[in-house]
């Protein structure tokens, strides 16, 4: 089994996946994903809130 290092955009925290699943991982953790769609979220309620 091949191994990568990723780097976490939310956190910036660096984290080992399979090679097979490098495309699909993106956040080192639950939380980080979390925060993540709490910020597309909020970036699209801001958004129509605007128009």
């Amino acid at each position: 089994m091949e191994y990568v290092k990723k780097t976490c955009p939310i956190c910036g925290n660096e984290f080992v996946v399979l090679k097979k699943v490098e495309e699909k991982a993106i956040y080192c953790t639950l939380e980080c994903l979390s925060a993540a769609q709490g910020r597309v979220r909020r970036e699209k309620v801001s958004a129509s809130m605007s128009v």
